[in-house]
């Protein structure tokens, strides 16, 4: 009978020396366990934020940028809205729009023009 030619390419492989493993041991996997148990709130939150792998994805980095610029603009145009509209109020309680001010442009009218010296 004739021997398979797939006996002796694995015997060649059974030779062969196993290679190394680059995998973390048993122990370090459960120092690593232990250390992330000891952190505090406020670091168990810094890791969460340390996600540099997933802000390298383009639709990861525009969607926090979106986040963030909603989270940064709306309340500041909120606020300044909020704040004209006091003013515009406070102003029309007083009757400054009607006024003649020299801050008003109903004052431009008023005041003379000096004259040219030709």
């Amino acid at each position: 009978m004739k021997p398979d030619p797939l006996d002796s390419l694995l015997a060649g492989y059974s030779a062969e020396p196993i290679p190394p493993q680059n995998q973390p041991s048993t122990a370090e996997i459960w120092r690593e366990i232990d250390r992330r148990r000891q952190l505090s709130v406020f670091g168990r939150f810094l890791a969460l934020l340390d996600q540099g792998d997933a802000l390298a994805q383009p639709r990861m980095a525009l969607s926090a940028l979106t986040l963030a610029l909603v989270v940064g603009i709306v309340p500041a145009a909120l606020a300044n809205h909020t704040q004209t509209e006091r003013r515009l109020a406070r102003q029309s309680i007083h009757f400054e729009v009607f006024a003649v001010d020299s801050r008003t442009p109903g004052a431009l009218f008023l005041k003379p023009v000096a004259a040219s010296s030709a």
